[in-house]
Parts: C-alpha cells; sequence; structure tokens
C-alpha cells in the first residue's frame, strides 16, 4: 500500500503545482480574484487546475478501491494500481503542458489520467465480482 500511497502524494503535489501555476498567471496576466475570465493564456492555467480536480475525484477512490480489492483477491493490486497511477501522473503532466500551448492538442494526456482511472474502476467491480465466487 506504501507504493499506492506515493502515488496519491505525487498527484496531490501536482495538483499543488497547477495551482501555484494559476496564482503565477494570475499576476502575469493581471487577473484579478475572483474573477476566472478576462485572458486566454490565463483561462488555460485554470482549467488545468480545474479539469485536474475533476480528475482526483475519481483517481483517488479508484487507486485505493483497486489496490484493496485486487490484493484482496491475490492479485497485485498495489503493483498494478501504481503503475496505473504512474501513468496517470504522467498523463496529467502531459495535458496540462499541452493544454497552456494549445487546448485542442490536450487528447493524448486526458486519456493518459481517464483511462487509468477508468480501468481501475472496471477493475474494483470485476475482483469484487471474484470476491463472491
Amino acid at each position: 500500500m506504501t507504493l499506492v500511497i506515493l502515488i496519491i502524494i505525487l498527484a496531490l503535489m501536482e495538483y499543488m503545482l497547477f495551482t501555484f501555476r494559476v496564482g503565477m498567471a494570475r499576476g502575469k496576466y493581471g487577473i484579478q480574484a475572483p474573477a476566472i475570465t478576462g485572458n486566454p493564456e490565463f483561462e488555460r492555467y485554470f482549467r488545468v487546475q480545474q479539469n485536474t480536480l475533476e480528475q482526483l475525484i475519481v483517481f483517488i477512490p479508484a487507486i485505493l478501491a483497486f489496490s484493496w480489492m485486487a490484493e484482496s483477491i491475490g492479485w497485485p493490486g498495489n503493483y498494478i494500481a501504481s503503475g496505473l497511477g504512474v501513468i496517470w501522473i504522467i498523463g496529467r503532466y502531459l495535458y496540462a503542458s499541452s493544454y497552456v500551448r494549445d487546448p485542442v492538442s490536450r487528447s493524448i494526456g486526458f486519456m493518459m489520467t481517464f483511462l487509468p482511472s477508468a480501468l481501475m474502476l472496471v477493475g474494483t467491480l470485476v475482483c469484487i465480482l471474484i470476491s463472491f465466487v
């Protein structure tokens, strides 16, 4: 479980970095709180932060549930979940970089965060079904 907790901490630190970048963009583009519009470049930084928060709401319970349920049926759940978590973190970085540069280019990064979470949710359901057998 230590690896899974490490991945969650790294994902949260990445989110904090994105939050910091929003604050820096506020200063750079002169967007005073509570405004969230007014400059397209600032809005890209803001959307990266918000989309990451939206993804974290699914990712954190998914990685915890999958790793626990997979381990409970004898699978190497901690390692599988951690591997998917690394893909998620890299995907978020790619998403952020591409979205700030050109929002149209965000697809690969988005899929690298969406798919690991979806796989872990489906994997958790499979593990639950197996545990009843």
